[in-house]
């Protein structure tokens, strides 16, 4: 039998008339981590807004799998994206998102993807040659820089994208901010003209420059900009040089965070780890030998994809959310239409019931199939699940794990003396607080070259 929205406990901790928002802004992944202890299914107040919070991962996966199906949609936040950047793939729903991710998918297709991993491998390396023996890195901002890099060469494999490659990779961390603005305050975007507003109208420019000179070339470079180029929706039709402008700058704003996020923490936690970092280390050295990775290689090194796997476990996105469309049962209770439902991928992926002890960044978790029995599946969602899950999934472990296998096959990292490394929230990912190691050059055992023919 179902029951009303009054039969929902509220979350503790409420302040008067601005509710949830100051235990939410001061300690946010605290209190979502402790939400779980009252209740699968919470209400939250926010100012004057009722908002509901799904802590169990039943609840989770019915409202991420039944988005698209017409009792969920995206909610108002994700769609702000686009009063900066326009319809893209991450903000739209519905018949719209039908299309264009279909558009979009083959630029994610496995063969895409392999095709992917030398352009990777050669932007981690030139962040690897780039440190220095007892150089203080800041991880974090590596990381970004990194993870921008990969991207903006994925996109651009010819010399007709160079200019937008340089362009995009110089204004990346611009873009982000200026969207995150447009998403949260917009008026305060239409009215600051702000110098990060001009840099990415530049970079705009330059962009669209190399669509129409992609365009007439012709040709598939083997790039991702090829790729959305060429790519047609169920009726035939291609996109417009307006939505490959649009999506362009799109993948910049979604891809720089996550993995960035991830590949600081697993540094962090190699540092902390030396049994990790030892069976990380032999790994490399006994596939790779000193060389950088190839497709072909990524297989072979299982151990790299479960630490990925793994800091995906314990340090995914904060928080998500999605909207009803119309009155819908969650949990045993109707809620009404256009109400937003929350949930915490970091708070579920590190509850106990569904990973003991989940504080422990243990790779080994992932080694067999046995080793998730009894995990529910909405207890597994750093990308979401359904009609709205991240296209960009495989792409993301993709990158992690080139970055790790490239740097951790010449460096290892130590931890800054005296800096206490704590999670801090940004936008919807988790980053380190402050993640300062001190660089040291790794000896690798290099693979030996086969003996010549008739030696």
């Amino acid at each position: 039998m179902s029951q009303s929205t009054s039969s929902i406990p509220e979350a503790p901790g409420a302040w008067p008339v601005v509710g949830h928002v100051p235990p939410l802004m001061r300690q946010p992944l605290e209190f979502l981590r402790s939400a779980a202890d009252h209740g699968d299914l919470l209400k939250l107040r926010l100012g004057p807004k009722t908002v509901y919070l799904a802590t169990h991962p039943d609840l989770v996966r019915t409202m991420l799998v039944s988005s698209g199906s017409g009792d969920f949609t995206r909610s108002k936040g994700a769609q702000g994206a686009s009063r900066f950047i326009g319809p893209i793939l991450v903000a739209v729903s519905g018949e719209t998102h039908r299309r264009q991710r279909r558009r979009m998918q083959p630029g994610f297709h496995r063969q895409r993807l392999e095709s992917y991993v030398a352009t990777m491998a050669a932007a981690a390396e030139e962040t690897a040659d780039s440190w220095r023996p007892g150089q203080v890195v800041d991880v974090e901002q590596a990381a970004c820089d990194l993870s921008l890099a990969m991207i903006t060469k994925t996109l651009f494999f010819s010399d007709l994208g160079a200019k937008a490659e340089a362009a995009l990779r110089k204004t990346g961390h611009d873009i982000l901010k200026v969207a995150r603005l447009s998403a949260l305050a917009p008026t305060l975007y239409e009215l600051l003209p702000t110098a990060g507003k001009r840099s990415v109208g530049r970079t705009s420019a330059t962009i669209r420059e190399a669509i129409t000179a992609y365009r007439a070339d012709g040709r598939d470079h083997g790039d991702l900009l090829s790729t959305m180029l060429r790519a047609t929706d169920a009726e035939g039709a291609s996109m417009t040089d307006q939505e490959v402008h649009d999506e362009v700058m799109g993948i910049a704003v979604a891809g720089i965070g996550g993995p960035a996020a991830i590949t600081a923490w697993i540094f962090y936690e190699l540092g902390q780890n030396a049994e990790i970092e030892r069976r990380l280390h032999s790994e490399l050295d006994t596939v790779l030998g000193g060389r950088l990775p190839t497709h072909e290689d990524l297989p072979r090194l299982p151990y790299t994809q479960n630490l990925v796997k793994e800091a995906l476990r314990k340090y995914p996105g904060w928080v998500g959310s999605r909207r009803t469309v119309r009155p819908v049962r969650l949990g045993g209770h109707d809620l009404p239409a256009d109400v937003e439902v929350m949930y915490s991928a970091y708070a579920i992926q590190r509850d106990p019931r569904w990973y003991p002890e989940p504080e422990r960044l243990d790779p080994g978790r992932w080694e067999t199939k046995g080793s998730s029995r009894g995990v529910p599946k909405g207890a597994w969602v750093p990308f979401a699940l359904g009609t709205y899950k991240c296209i960009g999934d495989n792409f993301a472990l993709l990158e992690t794990a080139v970055t790790v296998a490239v740097v951790a096959s010449r460096w290892r990292l130590h931890a800054f003396p005296g800096d206490e490394v704590r999670p801090k929230t940004k936008a919807t990912h988790v980053f380190p607080n402050r993640l300062r190691m001190i660089a040291e050059p790794r000896s690798v055992v290099r693979l030996q070259e086969p003996a010549a023919m008739g030696a």
